[in-house]
């Protein structure tokens, strides 16, 4: 019987996947979001999610859950968190009304906002000059657990992370991220119907960076923005081990 191969032979292998402590840790975050009621458990969470992705600030954790952290790339922990942050984000957003904050943001929808602007907008230009601290990054390929993709072989080789800097950093983010097509559709699909939740008077301080995300939207256009132009991935077949999508396809905003 013919072994079939998931990758080609020239593709580096997977990673070795997000620790259980950063999983559960997640998830322990999530949960807050996810009762019939929210409570006050949420704002906990919103400063647990700025704090450990947005400032990398491991004090006060368990020391399973730090080493865990420190086994990985921080942009494997930005991937592996982004999903649980827009299904966090959209939830409050669309409670807005019930928590009372119709006219401003409270300080936990404020922090949780700034997380995922930073994600979207910052994460990416950040963690390509951090160092890599272990052997490889998980490529994603069709899991919904990933944004934006390294590509290709770290080491020393141009565009990883760490490497080069002055007039190569932008060739170098150019070239190294790419998303996966199932966490671009879970934003459109949570956020298309609550853009109207976030306001421009909503935009400012520490949230004004993300005036370049959201007034597209309002628009109905794609933003103009690494995180939504880069290039997709293509799902190789494990069966017939073609290329089920184009490279190069562009995420599209179409809705009502």
């Amino acid at each position: 019987m013919v072994k079939r191969k998931s990758l080609d032979e020239n593709e580096p292998e997977c990673g070795k996947g997000v620790p259980f402590p950063i999983q559960t840790f997640l998830w322990r975050q999530t949960s807050a979001f996810l009762r019939p009621k929210l409570g006050k458990q949420y704002e906990a969470s919103c400063v647990s999610f700025e704090r450990v992705l947005v400032e990398n600030k491991l004090h006060g954790l368990s020391p399973a859950l730090s080493e865990a952290i420190q086994s990985i790339s921080r942009w494997e922990l930005v991937q592996a968190a982004l999903p649980h942050v827009l299904h966090c984000t959209s939830i409050l957003l669309s409670n807005r009304n019930k928590l009372g904050h119709q006219d401003k943001l409270g300080v936990a929808e404020t922090k949780l906002l700034h997380t995922l602007h930073w994600m979207l907008l910052d994460a990416a230009q950040e963690c390509n000059h951090e160092p890599i601290l272990s052997q490889g990054w998980s490529r994603g390929g069709s899991s919904s657990s990933a944004f934006l993709q390294p590509m290709g072989n770290q080491g020393s080789s141009p565009g990883a992370p760490g490497s080069g800097s002055g007039s190569d950093d932008e060739q170098s983010r150019t070239k190294l991220f790419q998303k996966s097509m199932a966490t671009v559709e879970l934003f459109v699909f949570l956020f298309a119907p609550l853009i109207h939740r976030i306001k421009e008077s909503d935009l400012t301080f520490r949230l004004a960076s993300g005036l370049v995300i959201w007034q597209p939207m309002w628009e109905h256009r794609q933003p103009d923005i690494p995180a939504f132009t880069s290039l997709i991935k293509p799902v190789r077949n494990i069966v017939t081990g073609k290329d089920q999508s184009p490279l190069g396809v562009l995420l599209l905003f179409v809705y009502d």
